[in-house]
């Protein structure tokens, strides 16, 4: 008979094909509130070895709980981080790490390869309603002629509470060109729509509440003269009075949207991107003089005065469109992402510019100090990375992830351990942010070239960032998104701030800091927290334990 290795780890462990993992935390137990997703999985390995054809065999899940079993497949990673990289990853050398999480045809032809540890991954997710109490979970691979090569079991603990409503707002930009790219779509063609869809759909299921809209296409990620596919919602005419716009495709994204949970609804930048600075005016296409075209050129000053002329015209009519579809209480707008290697002044120029014009709305802007908001902050909300959040203050406070990961920062890059991402949710609680964005729910671009990459074989975006920055979802077939065991890892973080705030409204604020605090040597920070999973389970126990009593 064979000799097959089973065991089950948690969620947050990745499973590598040439180590075996730990398993599930001892004396920890799996408990999960109703209407959360909980995720575990199921590693083996054949330890024999093996002769000719690969043996297939059939895995089988018995448990009263809904569950939807995955596939753990391994990409190639050639950039895990940055050599001067601070905190914990699982490793610093290329190879294949495991992200991908993809559908299973049938559990009963799993094929083993010998020495080979493999992964399948389960979510139980019962919906708010179950009743609580003990739901066993049994593994069991068995032979192609029904022998048992191996079994293993765990307790689910349902808890008598059910996870409380998301607060936060989270935005992980939509990159409607990169799914027109990527599928060879024409852009915002009724089968692209399907696609949009399709991203926005799963992206809200999993705690996404906020949408990148590209009123015009948006400047960000662009390098040097080079161009993004054009994707503008908002369509122009150039008249001999003036300025007319037609909104039907805002209107219909925005309600495509909505549909699909979206709440809320960040605008593309009105400046250019750094390195830049918001010093150009970005990409608006129009119709002139029967043609459609680009109205304005790429080295358009950001105050030139007919590029101003346009945003006089541009915004007000914006703004009347929200509110008459009653979405401008939803909208967050922005004037230059990143403007690092620009200068506060001409920040502040921008606000003195254009913050008028959008009557005190909220601005929010990745700025790398507080000096770029000046005086003239109208509105503004500025959105600092990890590495300066401690840097702002105001009622109001917001956080950028992504990009920049020289720091001991939790993220969620591939060769970060999944407790790296998932404390984060502890870590947002800590900080009270309002809202956290990051830059890329699905940017599939070569950094050198704006070219569409295979982000299954490029999982770097040719050296953008470290792997798995640019995407936690990854194009899969037919238009629909396949996802990654990051996305999973941060809407538990996600939960885990929304049963921290539940917790909240039941014992105190000061009750919760100490419990998070309670037995570690620092009090939990940006930087300073533990590299443990076992921690996170066992503290989100206990959170359910007393919710729940």
């Amino acid at each position: 008979m064979m000799q097959v290795k089973l065991k089950l780890v948690s969620g947050l462990a990745k499973v590598f094909h040439d180590q075996e993992p730990a398993g599930f935390p001892e004396n920890c137990p799996a408990s999960l509130l109703g209407g959360e997703v909980f995720s575990l999985q199921a590693a083996y390995a054949l330890l024999d070895s093996w002769e000719g054809e690969l043996s297939r065999v059939r895995v089988t899940f018995d448990c009263a709980l809904p569950l939807r079993v995955r596939q753990v497949v391994g990409v190639p990673v050639r950039f895990p981080r940055y050599q001067d990289s601070a905190g914990d990853y699982l490793r610093d050398t290329p190879g294949v790490y495991p992200d991908l999480l993809q559908e299973i045809a049938d559990t009963e032809h799993i094929c083993l390869y010998p020495g080979i540890w493999s992964a399948l991954w389960i979510d139980v997710a019962p919906s708010p309603d179950t009743p609580a109490g003990d739901y066993p979970l049994a593994v069991t691979i068995l032979s192609k002629a029904g022998e048992q090569l191996a079994q293993t079991h765990i307790t689910l603990s349902l808890l008598g509470a059910a996870l409380p409503e998301q607060k936060i707002i989270y935005s992980r930009w939509l990159h409607a060109d990169s799914l027109a790219s990527t599928y060879h779509l024409p852009m915002f063609s009724i089968e692209h729509i399907r696609v949009l869809r399709s991203f926005v759909q799963l992206a809200a299921r999993r705690g996404m509440n906020m949408v990148f809209t590209p009123i015009h296409t948006p400047p960000v990620m662009i390098r040097d003269a080079r161009e993004r596919p054009v994707a503008q919602l908002v369509d122009v005419f150039v008249t001999p009075l003036g300025y007319n716009f037609r909104f039907a495709k805002l209107r219909d994204f925005i309600s495509l949207c909505r549909h699909e949970g979206i709440r809320y609804f960040e605008l593309a930048h009105f400046y250019s991107h750094s390195p830049q600075g918001g010093y150009y005016a970005p990409t608006i296409m129009g119709v002139q003089d029967g043609a459609y075209t680009r109205l304005f050129p790429p080295d358009t000053p950001a105050d030139n005065p007919a590029y101003q002329a346009f945003l006089a015209a541009y915004i007000p009519a914006l703004i009347k469109e929200l509110s008459y579809i009653d979405a401008l209480g939803q909208c967050y707008f922005h004037l230059a992402d990143m403007p690092g290697q620009g200068t506060p002044m001409q920040y502040q120029k921008l606000l003195e510019m254009t913050g008028p014009q959008l009557s005190g709305l909220p601005i929010i802007d990745t700025l790398p100090s507080p000096d770029f908001a000046g005086a003239n902050a109208q509105g503004l909300i500025p959105v600092p990375e990890l590495d300066s959040l401690d840097n702002f203050a105001g009622p109001e406070r917001w956080l950028s992830l992504g990009y920049r990961h020289h720091g001991a920062y939790s993220d969620t890059l591939i060769a970060m351990p999944g407790s790296r991402t998932r404390v984060l949710g502890m870590q947002l609680y800590l900080t009270q942010v309002k809202g956290v964005t990051h830059w890329a729910l699905n940017y599939y671009a070569a950094q050198s070239t704006g070219y569409p990459i295979d982000p299954y074989m490029n999982t770097d975006c040719d050296g953008l960032s470290p792997a798995g920055d640019a995407f936690v979802l990854y194009p899969g077939q037919g238009g629909l998104p396949e996802e990654s065991i990051r996305i999973m890892h941060f809407s538990q973080a996600l939960q885990d701030l929304r049963a921290l705030q539940g917790l909240e409204k039941k014992i105190g604020r000061d009750e919760v800091v100490s419990l998070i605090n309670q037995g570690l040597e620092k009090p939990l920070s940006l930087t300073d927290y533990p590299a443990d999973e076992r921690w996170l389970l066992c503290l989100r126990h206990r959170v359910n334990q007393l919710l729940s009593s």
